[in-house]
């Protein structure tokens, strides 16, 4: 009977402590809500990338924008498309975190990672999650990635396990 008692406590305990993973926004009595959310980043008349949401939330006194259903559409040469779950949008920092699923897909190849950072004024994407990277001829895993934009340069930090297709 007592060790019952104590399965019970751990699962009880178990169940009050999950939290999931992502980013939640915090609650306020004071936000407004905005379906088809919508922002473009402009370098003199083009456009460098535009972030867009299934639904957006103000909150009353914060810098930030809680978003779900994300989208960022990166213009380059070739355009690089972010997309993921729920985050937030820091308007001052202009730095947006996203939580799960996160894909990217650029130059015909797909990152996947739990969470991600986009550092919309440096234009780098950084994780210290694991991630996947598939292209055409090649399968990239590892831990933590730092991404540049400007370069395409790609970098996973540890871990780093590859295979390449002929």
């Amino acid at each position: 009977m007592l060790v019952l008692s104590i399965v019970l406590a751990l699962v009880f305990f178990l169940i009050l402590s999950y939290r999931e993973n992502g980013v939640k926004p915090r609650s306020s009595y004071k936000t407004s809500a905005i379906k088809g959310f919508h922002l473009a980043r402009k370098a003199g008349d083009k456009i460098k990338w535009e972030l867009t949401a299934e639904s957006a939330d103000f909150q009353e006194g914060n810098n930030e924008i809680f978003l779900s259903d994300i989208t960022v559409k990166i213009y380059q040469d070739k355009e690089i498309i972010l997309t993921g779950g729920k985050g937030n949008y820091s308007v001052q920092e202009k730095l947006l975190e996203i939580g799960m699923p996160v894909e990217i897909t650029m130059d015909g190849s797909v990152l996947t990672t739990n969470s991600l950072t986009w550092h919309g004024e440096d234009e780098v994407m950084t994780t210290q999650d694991n991630v996947r990277l598939k292209g055409k001829n090649f399968l990239m895993q590892g831990k933590g990635l730092t991404l540049k934009v400007s370069d395409r340069q790609v970098k996973v930090l540890k871990n780093v396990q590859a295979i390449f297709y002929r």
